[in-house]
């Protein structure tokens, strides 16, 4: 035998050895077939196929490590589940357990269109959903105390309100609450300052919304209270109401000559006349001394909501008002002029 031919055998020899020294060996405790794969699982996570990985690794570092071999079925049959573990840092995968309850995400049932379905925490929806009941009405119904019911509305069949102050606040509660909020004006209320509006701390505010009406300048600053036309008329007011000092309306004021000149000076201001208070003749004008005391501001109120919603009010005398409200607080009648519109006085 030549050298090369040694030189071969040598080779092949030392290959053989290699290999058998390897440790390679048949597993016997089943096959890939007999177990459930991570990605054939419905529902497995990557975490739970990291697992999964994480302990056949483990497995196989034993059988290398000693000297028998990991059975990890039950009998190695294929098909049969894995054997759990007690000591696995997470459960092994059932098909058939039951759904899992997430804390946090149980909810109270809501009403139709309330949250979109979207799952809430238990204190928020106890503040804000509604138990359904099977045998309750369709429509539901409020139980208010007598003295409470007073305040909240007018009926035909009611008794006479115990006073004028009574009757008109809870006219303007239910008359003008009952509009839905697209329906509500806004209100470019003008001192007897020309150009000069009020802040939303002031007393005039709050009558506007009192009125059932939303004032425009109620995000202007104190700073900010000195307005120019071109302003006015981007609000596009659906009311305008502007106050005048005695000599125009008052109690000693008999002529309305003053008031007209005044109204027709506004409607003649620069880009006045497409707004829609001046298109719809909703241009109020209010005597100063209709801030001086309780019954005469509520007096005002009832003359702005007429202004701004007369189907509603149609049925209220607006001097007739004046009249109730002053003869119960002052006890005299009043003397003057208090108020002017140009569409009721003509």
């Amino acid at each position: 035998m030549g050298m090369k031919s040694k030189a071969v055998l040598l080779m092949l020899w030392a290959l053989c050895l290699l290999l058998l020294l390897s440790g390679c060996r048949t597993r016997t405790g089943g096959s890939d077939q007999g177990r459930i794969l991570p990605d054939a699982a419905e529902g497995v996570t990557d975490d739970a196929r990291q697992g999964e990985s994480a302990s056949q690794d483990s497995a196989d570092a034993a059988a290398l490590e000693g000297d028998e071999d990991i059975d990890t079925g039950d009998g190695g049959e294929p098909g049969s589940q894995t054997r759990e573990n007690p000591d696995a840092p997470r459960k092994e995968y059932d098909e058939s357990a039951p759904a899992e309850i997430i804390p946090g995400t149980d909810r109270l049932l809501h009403g139709e269109g309330d949250g979109d379905g979207l799952s809430a925490a238990n204190e928020e929806a106890a503040q804000s959903a509604s138990q359904l009941n099977e045998r309750a009405e369709e429509t539901a119904v409020q139980t208010i105390e007598a003295q409470e019911a007073e305040q909240m509305g007018v009926s035909d069949d009611a008794e006479a309100a115990d006073s004028a102050m009574t009757y008109f606040t809870v006219l303007l509660q239910d008359r003008m609450g009952s509009l839905f909020e697209c329906q509500r004006l806004n209100v470019y209320w003008e001192t007897a300052q020309d150009h000069v509006t009020i802040h939303k701390t002031s007393l005039e505010h709050t009558m506007i919304l009192n009125a059932g009406l939303y004032d425009v300048s109620a995000r202007l600053l104190p700073e900010n209270l000195l307005v120019d036309d071109g302003w006015v008329a981007r609000k596009n007011p659906g009311v305008i109401v502007k106050l005048v000092d005695g000599s125009v309306l008052g109690g000693g004021v008999d002529s309305t000559s003053a008031a007209r000149a005044v109204e027709e000076g506004l409607r003649s201001r620069e880009g006045w006349a497409a707004i829609d208070a001046v298109k719809n003749n909703r241009v109020l004008l209010l005597s100063e001394e209709l801030l001086e005391a309780p019954h005469l501001q509520t007096a005002a109120m009832v003359m702005i909501a007429r202004t701004a919603s007369p189907a509603l009010l149609s049925d209220v005398d607006l001097d007739e008002a004046l009249q109730m409200l002053m003869e119960e607080a002052a006890g005299t009648f009043p003397t003057g002029i208090y108020y002017y519109r140009k569409e009721e006085r003509a």
